[in-house]
């Protein structure tokens, strides 16, 4: 029999996170699972051939990381302050590979995510994020599209 015990989300604090996490907690509460809340920040070192210097590149690293660390807070005040089973990660790095290592290294044992984020040109930029989690992922992955779920 399979078992899930710890249930990855990652969340990238848009408004379909909210859906997407509402998802995972109520699946984690029936299950008896812990969650992993996962946010990555995009590896901004790709973009080092543009014409900047690296305390730049430092000092926007960091307003990202601190940017981050506020929105998980708040995140998880607002939607986990019911369900203390939550650990959340913040980790830099290719968002696809980073979902997939931190689900790993914790021992997750299902993904849970949407099929939709971020939109516009970050999408155009980095490509479907759940589609490459789909694609690479040795652990089992539940897609949830937010724009189809149907309110009761």
């Amino acid at each position: 029999m399979v078992e899930f015990n710890i249930i990855a989300i990652p969340v990238d604090f848009s408004e379909i996170s909210s859906v997407i996490a509402e998802w995972g907690k109520a699946l984690a509460k029936k299950l008896g699972a812990k969650i992993i809340l996962i946010n990555v920040v995009e590896d901004i070192s790709a973009f080092e051939d543009i014409s900047a210097d690296a305390k730049t590149f430092q000092e926007l690293e960091k307003t990202l990381f601190e940017g981050a660390r506020e929105y998980m807070q708040s995140f998880l005040n607002k939607h986990f302050s019911d369900f203390p089973d939550v650990k959340p990660v913040i980790v830099k790095g290719n968002v696809v590979e980073k979902i997939i290592e931190v689900a790993k290294e914790n021992g997750a044992d299902l993904i849970v995510m949407g099929t939709h984020g971020k939109k516009g040109i970050d999408k155009i930029i980095f490509g479907s994020v759940a589609e490459g989690v789909v694609k690479y992922s040795p652990i089992p992955v539940l897609t949830v599209n937010p724009y189809r779920i149907k309110e009761k």
